[in-house]
């Protein structure tokens, strides 16, 4: 049983937690927003999701072998977190059995549970929760989920509203009839919460008109600005931590090895670096595609052509998403693994451990690939 529950309260969705719970409770009384939940029982409805890196504890439970898995924490009481909740693996073995447990199901019972066990795999497969890449996969599936399920957390809007005014300086004094804005005009920034913001403003009518779009062509456009600006931020935010974790790698001493172990281990390294790279590499490619049309943009005002940009953008959102969720992954578990240790050296038995795991989450599913180059 997982303990105070309060602490992984997100309010929305981020790359690692899906917190459904704040958002059912948020839109309790919304009948259109009940008509097109993630899940059909209540308690499931409110539960937490996380993307967790499997400890090697927990190897045995599961049905799988893989270095991240998804976790859900029911709350014992959605009226107090503090009682904590039932969790189990998405992936482990009499996983079911479990659930019906914390459902209070019987065994012929729960009419929906078959549905709602379907949407778990469904969510367990994916490689992030970030909101994007939920939306893009749900909005307008056979089982759509309400929009407002895909919120970005909030702390994470006002963290990136400042680097989302930089980078949109240029198409908000287009939006407000001024060839140049400064980075930090206060415009933009208020500008960049009406994008983040999804608001419905005269600003944003301008811009659509601007841009030659109808209105429903303006949403998809909108929703795709706005993920590639997510992306961007999210990858701005971990590029310190994915170089410190490359060259701690790189200059990492192992100790105690065999000449057998030392080979092996070293493969393994090589491989790490090469997976992290070529990972790396394909983010910036799709990223730095789409800031060469923002910026072609800006300065000519070539609408046509941000236009069909912008409506392509989400079909590269599965694989910004997985790309920056494999970084993220290895580079926080690089600095758990730390947090009580001497850095510099490792164990033999450790790097054996830990090494693996990093690999298993860095290499791309069968049939995954590597997005196009975006311009071209």
């Amino acid at each position: 049983m997982d303990a105070n529950l309060k602490r992984i309260v997100q309010g929305g969705a981020t790359t690692r937690i899906l917190d459904l719970y704040s958002i059912t409770r948020a839109y309790a009384d919304d009948l259109e927003f009940e008509r097109r939940p993630v899940f059909q029982h209540p308690k499931l409805n409110h539960a937490f999701l996380i993307k967790h890196t499997v400890r090697p504890h927990e190897r045995a439970m599961l049905a799988i072998d893989a270095a991240v898995v998804t976790k859900v924490i029911i709350p014992i009481s959605i009226d107090d977190l503090g009682m904590g909740g039932h969790s189990l693996f998405v992936e482990e073995r009499r996983g079911l059995s479990k659930l019906r447990l914390f459902l209070d199901i019987s065994v012929d019972g729960g009419d929906h549970l078959d549905d709602d066990l379907a949407r778990l795999r469904e969510l367990a497969k994916l490689p992030s929760f970030d909101p994007f890449l939920l939306a893009d996969r749900f909005l307008r599936h056979e089982r759509p989920i309400d929009p407002r399920y895909f919120q970005i957390a909030p702390k994470e809007r006002k963290a990136m509203q400042a680097y989302v005014a930089k980078q949109i300086a240029g198409v908000v004094g287009l939006a407000f009839g001024h060839e140049n804005l400064a980075d930090d005009d206060e415009r933009a920034l208020k500008f960049a919460v009406e994008i983040i913001e999804g608001e419905d403003t005269p600003k944003m009518n301008a811009l659509r008109q601007t841009l030659g779009m109808t209105k429903e062509e303006f949403v998809d456009g909108m929703f795709g600005w706005k993920g590639v600006l997510y992306y961007r931020w999210k990858l701005n935010d971990t590029t310190d931590r994915l170089r410190r974790f490359v060259m701690e790698l790189d200059d990492l001493i192992i100790r105690g090895v065999t000449p057998q172990e030392r080979r092996q281990i070293d493969e393994i390294r090589k491989r790490i670096l090469k997976e992290t790279r070529q990972r790396w590499a394909a983010l910036v490619s799709v990223l730095d595609g789409f800031q060469e049309e923002f910026e072609r943009f800006s300065k000519s005002g070539d609408a046509e052509t941000i236009r069909d940009f912008l409506l392509k953008a989400p079909s590269f959102f599965y694989h910004l998403g997985s790309d920056l969720s494999a970084l993220s992954h290895v580079t926080s578990y690089w600095e758990y693994w730390w947090r009580n240790r001497d850095p510099g050296s490792l164990a033999a038995r450790d790097a054996m451990e830990v090494f693996p795991a990093f690999l298993r989450s860095l290499i791309r599913d069968k049939g995954q690939g590597v997005p196009k180059a975006v311009i071209g």
